[in-house]
């Protein structure tokens, strides 16, 4: 009798155990539900996911779905992120893209470190940087750049960005002239000599000139415009202390 309660309870166990291990194993970094990638493409894809997110302890991963299943793209993400516990450390730090092809909506959220990487306008540049190839069906292209983004945003968040030479050139020609300018103005100012006047009074003689004709010439107007607020934006944005969400259609 003893012998049969300890096989049973034995049993249990190992069920649980696999029980545990298959869940666990049923949404890795890269999970593919719409079947939108090559077994190939998966592996390679996935094999970049991995070393990016061992490389920061900031975990990256790409999800596709065949729909939002009623949800809206945004709770989706959410929800996805947060059932499957995504995220290294108490912070949770990662960032996920999430393709829902019925819908043809995308979303990316960035959580901890991974909100403070990439931010809420970083998500947009993202975006905007694999929606093409998301609409041309270049999948496995669209999530290349999406890794190849995160983890440059990530490793400029903890080492710092490498010295962009163009952009402190420009950036030292602004400062340049602006200094030039203060200093030309501050010379000019000086120049007590010559004072601008209004009129010509004094360069005319007095009874020397006779006007006998004149009119008048419409030289120019001017216009005030105010942009109209366009309400037809299909993307999507919210942001919070240490998570970020925003996204598209494609």
């Amino acid at each position: 009798m003893t012998k049969r309660i300890v096989s049973a309870v034995f049993a249990v166990v190992v069920c649980m155990a696999l029980a545990f291990t298959s869940f666990a194993a049923s949404k890795p970094r890269l999970y593919d539900g719409a079947d939108i990638l090559t077994a190939s493409e998966e592996s390679k894809l996935l094999e970049r996911l991995n070393s990016v997110s061992d490389k920061f302890d900031v975990e990256i991963a790409i999800a596709t779905v065949e729909s939002l299943d009623g949800y809206t793209a945004d709770r989706y993400v959410n929800k996805y992120y947060d059932e499957n516990s995504f995220g290294f450390g108490d912070s949770r730090d990662g960032v996920i893209l999430l393709i829902a092809m019925q819908e043809r909506e995308y979303r990316i959220l960035s959580n901890g470190l991974g909100a403070r990487a990439v931010t809420a306008d970083e998500i947009d540049y993202i975006g905007d940087s694999i929606a093409p190839s998301l609409s041309d069906g270049d999948y496995y292209d669209a999530f290349n750049e999406f890794i190849d983004e995160c983890e440059y945003e990530i490793n400029g968040e903890i080492n710092g960005f490498p010295f962009d030479f163009t952009t402190n050139i420009l950036i030292a020609l602004v400062v340049g002239f602006i200094v030039a300018f203060i200093v030309t103005g501050t010379m000019k100012a000086k120049l007590k000599s010559v004072r601008m006047r209004s009129e010509a009074g004094e360069y005319i003689k007095h009874g020397s000139m006779k006007l006998t004709k004149s009119y008048d010439f419409f030289l120019y107007r001017t216009v005030s415009r105010r942009r109209k607020e366009n309400n037809t934006s299909s993307s999507s944005r919210s942001s919070g202390s240490s998570r970020n969400v925003g996204g598209g259609r494609f």
